[in-house]
């Protein structure tokens, strides 16, 4: 989703830039991005031909909500994506003229301001970024620190991505065999467990950032004899993730190199649960969801771990964390028929949006992903719900509903994972009183 509120204010100054002095102007990762534009429809009438649009590859739909929709086209698209308009009676508008530029005028000062601040050396991240979105190889730094000094941590890597870079499991284990304060952590209840996943879709960059300070969070301010074991992937998508910071600062995918001159699979729809449905068969497509099910690396370590825990464990919480919208949303994605144990998730899906609300006013609100936002099949929420029963299972749209989108500002990063602490930590409490694990 990508509504483009305050930008609107800066496009008339923006465009009178001439294009020859793009390229010498543009960062290296907005370059892919020149000529670009962003139109605006009426969803009401033109869904279904939006839809083909994007399946076909022509267009990045980038708002998902109201009565509009938003999307980028390529300069290079745009007579086709015109002309199909035109044959279904729908008028366009263009909010952004060249999307490269505006980027530039938009994000730049903000990343700039951002570097000044990073909590990172050279060589080593003790704490996770607050006010700076980290490089990969901070992320890493910091990864390594808290597994090689904090005793309640184990950090594994998964395996290896497209281009050979590790995707990294942090393993929060409870305390389970001494008293804690005047409560006893009884070790028949171990096996319960959480799994969070951030980082799948690559220019989301706020959901790697909030999800690092949510380890914090479960290692500084969760009680240590609460029984559950929190397993955190935060980056599920690191070969994507750097292309964001080197190529293509708006890129979604992995890397995988697909026959013919589009790159990358939309790791979110290569999930075997209903695999195709919300999807497309074409490389090119932002929601290409691949040759096969798992045919990426990424998921398939990713679904081969969640399983081989879910044989020895009880998940009780499943969540995949994204941007943007602030939407909590809960399976299934590829039908509207009711998932199990609906009423339920919607019950402690309202425990986390008061809780999140309080922190600092921020407004999410929840739908059933088919139904209230779009289909999307082969995601790790339906899979998780379909193939391990796990009875709490969300996806959750962070900040923003649309002024700044996938670029939100480095300064909204501490109150963002505040709020989502907030309402995570307030969920987990609802559930800890279930019975749901497995005896030993």
């Amino acid at each position: 989703m990508w509504y483009m509120g305050h930008w609107l204010v800066v496009v008339a100054a923006v465009v009178v830039a001439t294009v020859a002095a793009l390229p010498a102007n543009i960062p290296e990762n907005l370059q892919p991005l020149i000529g670009h534009q962003v139109w605006e429809v009426s969803s009401e009438r033109g869904e279904a031909v939006l839809w083909n649009l994007v399946t076909e590859g022509h267009i990045d739909v980038l708002d998902h909500s109201g009565t509009t929709r938003k999307f980028r086209v390529a300069g290079k698209d745009a007579d086709k994506v015109a002309g199909t308009l035109r044959t279904a009676n729908l008028t366009h508008s263009v909010i952004i003229r060249d999307l490269a530029l505006f980027l530039k005028e938009e994000e730049g000062p903000v990343e700039r301001r951002a570097d000044i601040s990073r909590s990172c050396t050279t060589t080593s991240c003790p704490v996770p970024s607050k006010d700076a979105y980290m490089t990969f190889k901070e992320i890493e730094y910091y990864l390594k620190h808290i597994g090689n000094n904090n005793p309640r941590v184990e950090l594994r890597s998964l395996g290896k991505s497209h281009e050979g870079r590790d995707i990294w499991l942090v393993h929060i284990k409870p305390v389970t065999s001494k008293r804690v304060g005047a409560r006893i952590a009884f070790s028949h209840m171990r096996k319960r467990a959480i799994w969070i996943e951030g980082g799948i879709h690559a220019r989301e960059r706020i959901s790697p950032a909030v999800t690092l300070l949510l380890i914090d969070h479960f290692l500084n301010d969760f009680p240590q004899d609460k029984p559950f074991d929190i397993y955190i992937v935060p980056m599920a998508n690191p070969d994507g993730y750097v292309y964001t910071w080197t190529n293509d600062r708006l890129w979604r995918k992995n890397r995988r190199n697909n026959a013919g001159s589009c790159e990358g699979v939309d790791l979110n729809r290569n999930w075997d649960a209903h695999w195709g449905v919300g999807a497309s068969t074409q490389t090119c497509s932002e929601v290409y969801r691949g040759p096969s099910p798992f045919s990426e690396p990424e998921t398939k370590v990713l679904s081969e771990e969640m399983t081989r825990l879910n044989n020895q464990l009880n998940f009780d919480l499943v969540l995949s964390i994204h941007n943007y919208g602030q939407v909590l949303l809960y399976p299934y994605g590829w039908t509207t028929n009711p998932a199990p144990h609906t009423e339920d998730m919607k019950k402690k899906g309202n425990v986390f949006l008061k809780a999140a609300k309080a922190h600092a006013g921020t407004v999410y609100t929840m739908v059933n992903t088919a139904g209230g936002f779009y289909y999307a099949a082969g995601a790790t929420d339906d899979w998780a719900k379909e193939k391990l029963g796990t009875r709490y299972v969300y996806t959750l749209e962070l900040r923003d509903k649309g002024r700044y989108g996938f670029t939100l500002p480095a300064n909204q990063i501490l109150s963002t994972a505040t709020e989502v602490w907030q309402g995570l930590d307030m969920m987990i409490n609802a559930i800890a009183p279930e019975k749901t694990a497995r005896p030993n």
